[in-house]
């Protein structure tokens, strides 16, 4: 019974997260075609290497502690907490585009997400463009491309998406229509930075 809940709310997170996503988009976050916005990138100098990135640890008293990936909190939850999963969310303005990346835990949730996702894109009114295997660096994939109009705006947005096996890892990159190839290229460099 508590798997069938765990489920349902993975489900409802994440269709809550693909049509936030694609909502952000339709509403001109990226501002009108063509227009330049300033470029913001952390960078380290040499002797310096980038922060430890975060993670689970136990803290004293056997429960555990989480550290935000941003640095902006710390949390020691409950005694018996058990990570799910992750979602990890980047803006590329020169591209117009926006990068989730998703981690689940346990693979039989992971499994009937990829499985329900094009139709849960298809209730939303979106079309499939493409749906096929393929390999991320030796992980069997499924890739899922697809487009949506926004009814408001009437702005379509591409979507190009990733489900890859055995390490409960989805990768999603979206932004406008008229930006396909840069959105096919950040997709691309996203899959070649992945390091299992």
């Amino acid at each position: 019974m508590q798997t069938i809940k765990h489920r349902r709310l993975f489900s409802v997170v994440v269709s809550i997260s693909v049509l936030l996503g694609f909502v952000i988009c339709a509403q001109g976050q990226w501002g009108p075609p063509g227009a330049q916005q300033p470029q913001q990138q952390q960078q380290y100098p040499q002797s310096q290497s980038p922060p430890p990135s975060p993670g689970w640890t136990p803290p004293s008293g056997g429960a555990q502690s989480l550290s935000d990936a941003l640095g902006r909190f710390r949390i020691n939850l409950p005694q018996g907490a058990v990570p799910m999963g992750a979602t990890y969310n980047f803006s590329i303005p020169a591209a117009m585009c926006q990068v989730s990346i998703m981690t689940v835990t346990q693979d039989q949730m992971f499994q009937m997400q990829q499985q329900k996702f094009s139709g849960m894109l298809r209730q939303m009114g979106a079309q499939i463009n493409t749906e096929q295997s393929m390999d991320v660096k030796g992980r069997p994939a499924h890739f899922i491309a697809a487009t949506m109009r926004d009814q408001n705006s009437g702005m379509s947005m591409h979507s190009m998406n990733v489900f890859i096996s055995n390490v409960g890892i989805w990768v999603q990159v979206m932004g406008p229509e008229q930006n396909v190839q840069q959105i096919s290229q950040i997709f691309n460099a996203v899959l070649g930075g992945l390091q299992f």
